[in-house]
């Protein structure tokens, strides 16, 4: 195409952008966009011979459907972590919505409590609280409860794949055992500081309160969350379905853990198998 055959081309386009969207219907020869009620209203239409479809500014709830397809609105639509929302099994979504919780709702002296791509609380940032400070004339004492263990970085804290995490991190010297939901079953101590333990997970969000112990007593309780996907789930609504599928196709041939399942550094077709695998599945 040559600059002569160009510019009409764009002297189209050109009128196509500038049209004003309250003034008329746009229309194509199988489609109808119809703005006639205004910018400022809550709804639009997109129709043609096949279909409608309706947008709105506000909250609605109701369902278009065809042979085809089916679009879902308002109250039917699919919930999501990264939505914005707090839905169900998740504790919060994003740092802008914590659902009122702080690092002191969370057991902690003080803090920035934040929210994980999984839509659970991370309390990496939180302070635990320390023992009181001295009087005068040296009389004082200080409590010698230990310090509150804390959870290598290296844990995943946001979600998981797998049935069981081995989850490991430090404590101080003066703690003599490590209580896991009050219990130091298989509890291990490589050295004096640190601990781990591997824990089973159930499908949905796992919370562990972990307590550092001494013969003084117990220290604050670290609040340790992790959310157990089912293989495929992506979306993490519980369920495998074409959602978590157009979700892989975006993520293929990346380094993603959100669609590594095998956990091999690639999103491939070994991950697409096992996606397959469990199609339809609900947990």
């Amino acid at each position: 195409m040559n600059r002569k055959q160009l510019f009409p081309v764009a002297l189209m386009i050109t009128a196509l952008v500038s049209l004003p969207w309250t003034a008329s219907a746009i229309s194509g020869s199988t489609w109808t966009v119809d703005p006639s009620d205004g910018l400022d209203s809550t709804n639009h239409n997109v129709s043609s011979t096949n279909y409608i479809l309706q947008g709105s500014l506000d909250s609605m709830a109701a369902r278009t459907t065809s042979t085809n397809y089916i679009v879902d609105t308002g109250d039917a639509m699919r919930w999501y972590c990264g939505d914005g929302f707090i839905d169900p099994d998740e504790s919060c979504d994003g740092d802008n919505n914590l659902g009122g919780a702080t690092c002191v709702s969370q057991g902690f002296a003080s803090g920035t409590l934040t929210c994980s791509s999984a839509c659970a609380y991370v309390t990496s940032a939180c302070v635990s609280g320390g023992g009181g400070g001295g009087g005068g004339g040296g009389g004082a004492s200080v409590s010698s409860k230990p310090s509150a263990p804390a959870v290598n970085s290296s844990v995943p804290s946001d979600f998981v794949y797998t049935s069981s995490l081995l989850v490991s991190g430090t404590k101080g010297t003066d703690a003599t055992s490590v209580k896991v939901n009050t219990s130091t079953t298989g509890v291990t101590y490589p050295t004096t500081t640190t601990w781990n333990v591997t824990v089973s997970l159930a499908y949905g969000l796992n919370t562990f309160n972990l307590i550092a112990s001494n013969t003084s007593g117990d220290s604050p309780t670290t609040v340790f969350d992790v959310y157990r996907r089912l293989i495929g789930d992506i979306t993490q609504d519980n369920t495998v379905n074409d959602y978590d599928l157009s979700r892989l196709v975006k993520l293929w041939s990346t380094t993603d853990r959100n669609g590594d399942f095998n956990e091999d550094l690639t999103v491939n077709d070994y991950d697409f198998s096992m996606l397959v695998a469990r199609w339809g599945t609900s947990v």
